[in-house]
């Protein structure tokens, strides 16, 4: 399942806390969060860039689709 990163200079985003409150970074990739639609990256990636000096891009990664219930 396709899913959508961030990424500002050599720190992945971990959480959008919302505007003013606040971003989460990890150096890791792994440990990023993702977001499930482009148009969601990219809202969250324009409240991480009011936060850094650096440009913020999307990238697409590949996550394994879990079921929604595991009965």
């Amino acid at each position: 399942m396709t899913r959508y990163v961030l990424v500002t200079g050599d720190r992945w985003v971990t959480a959008v806390y919302g505007p003013g409150n606040g971003v989460g970074f990890t150096q890791t990739k792994e440990d990023a969060s993702s977001w499930v639609t482009y148009e969601c990256a990219v809202a969250a990636a324009k409240v991480v860039m009011r936060q850094v000096d650096t440009p913020v891009f999307v990238h697409s990664v590949e996550e394994p689709a879990f079921p929604r219930s595991w009965n």
